[in-house]
């Protein structure tokens, strides 16, 4: 019997399980996917989370990997209105690290199978939930085509599995939720050579862009809308953000789209 068993495999159930089973103790972790999500999404990482990240070791792989953002930059009109440094901000990570999610699981991945190449258990969706005031057991089903369902039993169970936690329901917690007034849409495209390692706030008069270096010679643009979207094609999302900025983007190096309105 595991001593804790983590549902949901993402960055946060990663991190846990790795900072767990360096300290001895026994985990497992569930995750559904049967293999990780290709896609950049996520992409920010702030001093104080590299901080800690580097107490699993993986924060100098990512830092390797990921392009560091140190400083940003608002412009209007095509002039530059204000500028700011994050040199202050830490004296061991004076930047903030762009990196696409998915290589920032593979990297926690890497470092939980290090410690314990059976932690992690892939396409395992948990579908129920008991807790006796003692124990935790989870009902788990397979994923995988002709796969069979079973029951793991640990001493403590942590949901990881995101904001939609289905182990939060299931476990009749309530949480208080409420949803941002701006909404917006997001893609990835070819840099043009400009504000390779800066970030770029475009203050328009038809609306905020904001745009973000990625490695290899990527950028995350993100376009600040007043209503909720569905995701748009490249075409499209190149669109808008040329008639706000009037910088073109070529929507054939497009890797990654989005629309999304955030949850707090």
């Amino acid at each position: 019997m595991p001593d804790v068993v983590i549902v949901g495999g993402g960055p946060v159930g990663l991190y846990l399980a790795a900072l767990l089973l360096q300290e001895g103790v026994e985990v497992r972790v569930l995750e559904q996917r049967l293999q990780r999500e290709p896609h950049s999404r996520a992409i920010g990482i702030h001093p104080p989370a590299l901080a800690v990240l580097g107490g699993v070791g993986v924060a100098s792989a990512m830092v390797d990997a990921g392009v560091q953002i140190r400083s940003g930059l608002a412009v209007s009109g095509g002039k530059a209105v204000g500028a700011m440094s994050f040199a202050s901000v830490s004296e061991r990570f004076p930047f903030v690290l762009s990196l696409p999610q998915f290589t920032t699981e593979s990297l926690l991945e890497q470092r939980v199978n290090q410690l314990d190449g059976n932690a992690l258990v892939r396409g395992a969706r948990v579908t129920d939930v008991t807790d006796d005031g003692g124990r935790v057991t989870v009902a788990v089903e397979a994923c995988q085509p002709g796969g069979t369902g079973s029951q793991i039993t640990a001493g403590l169970m942590v949901a990881a599995d995101g904001s939609r936690s289905l182990m939060r329901s299931l476990l009749g917690i309530q949480a208080t939720c409420r949803t941002y007034p701006d909404h917006y849409v997001m893609g990835d495209f070819a840099a043009d050579g400009e504000h390779l390692q800066e970030a770029v706030l475009y203050l328009e008069a038809a609306g905020i862009v904001e745009s973000f270096p990625l490695p290899g010679g990527l950028r995350r643009w993100v376009v600040r809308l007043r209503r909720p979207a569905r995701v748009p094609n490249a075409v499209d999302l190149a669109r808008m953000v040329y008639l706000r900025t009037g910088i073109r983007l070529d929507p054939a190096t497009n890797t990654m789209l989005s629309a999304f309105s955030p949850p707090v």
